[in-house]
């Protein structure tokens, strides 16, 4: 399998915050989803990988090449969005497309001006008077429109309504259509990582805490519900996370586990959701609201 980004150890440390130790890879051909709370350092990882700011440890190999965030011929071949955008407001679509195009060498007018009718852009209406999904939707068009081969998407969705959002969801599915090119983009909304990725990468407070293709993580994993009784079990303290109310307990197991636990007091053993993984997974046994 070839891998398009491939991080080994990446560090970034601030006075209260470290991000990492982080391991994993994007393979071409795929999409990958980063989901996490915010602070758990989405964006830190995407302005890291883009050279905005420095790491203070480890290795990132872009293209099947050493990249330090300094190397401007791999940093053309990646499109990428961060959130909040921020170009400036002054200008319109036109011109922001005209702005970028001298920093790659293969931008294509003819495919933003397409994408701008794809999204009913008003391609003459500067960045400042537009809606926020109008904002996202001309960054998404600025990042598809130069023939990137790793698109870095920090909350592309954001602001977006289900219209919107869905064309964009379609359209990253067209980009790895193309098994050279792969997509990493973070998401707070649990239905888009569900709706295209195939891989998933979980992030709490700087850490990786689960990552892998999609279908793996969650065949990996039951999401086991019971009486206090499922307690006792000695496989209930392999548990990766859980919670207790109203005398009802329900416990996020290893899927070898949950077969321990399928007791008559253990009323149901089902496959998590990728939200059950992002909410129970690390998450100490304690009451809190059913």
């Amino acid at each position: 399998m070839t891998h398009l980004l491939d991080l080994r150890g990446l560090t970034k440390r601030f006075p209260a915050f470290t991000l990492g130790p982080l391991d994993f890879a994007v393979p071409a051909g795929s999409i990958t989803g980063l989901v996490g709370a915010n602070g758990a350092g989405k964006s830190t990882l995407m302005k890291l990988l883009l050279g905005l700011l420095p790491a203070d440890g480890g290795a990132v190999t872009l293209f099947g090449r050493t990249y330090t965030g300094a190397e401007p011929e791999l940093k053309a071949r990646m499109g990428f969005v961060l959130d909040p955008p921020g170009p400036p407001r002054h200008l319109t679509p036109l011109e922001l497309g005209t702005l970028v195009k001298p920093f790659y060498p293969r931008w294509d007018a003819a495919r933003f001006r397409s994408l701008g009718q794809r999204f009913e852009l008003p391609m003459k209406t500067t960045f400042q008077k537009l809606s926020q999904g109008e904002r996202m939707k001309t960054l998404l068009a600025l990042a598809l429109s130069h023939d990137a081969e790793l698109l870095l998407l920090d909350e592309p969705t954001s602001g977006l309504d289900p219209l919107a959002r869905r064309d964009v969801l379609d359209l990253l599915l067209e980009v790895v259509q193309d098994e050279g090119r792969a997509v990493l983009f973070s998401t707070h909304i649990v239905s888009d990582l569900e709706r295209v990725t195939d891989q998933v990468a979980f992030l709490k407070d700087g850490r990786m805490i689960l990552a892998g293709a999609k279908d793996d993580l969650l065949d990996a994993w039951r999401l086991v519900k019971g009486g206090p009784e499922l307690l006792d079990s000695p496989a209930a303290a392999r548990a990766a996370g859980g919670r207790r109310c109203e005398g009802r307990v329900e416990l996020l197991c290893p899927a070898e586990d949950a077969r321990a636990l399928a007791t008559p007091e253990a009323v149901l053993s089902e496959r998590p959701t990728l939200e059950d993984l992002a909410f129970f997974h690390g998450r100490p046994l304690e009451t809190l609201p059913c």
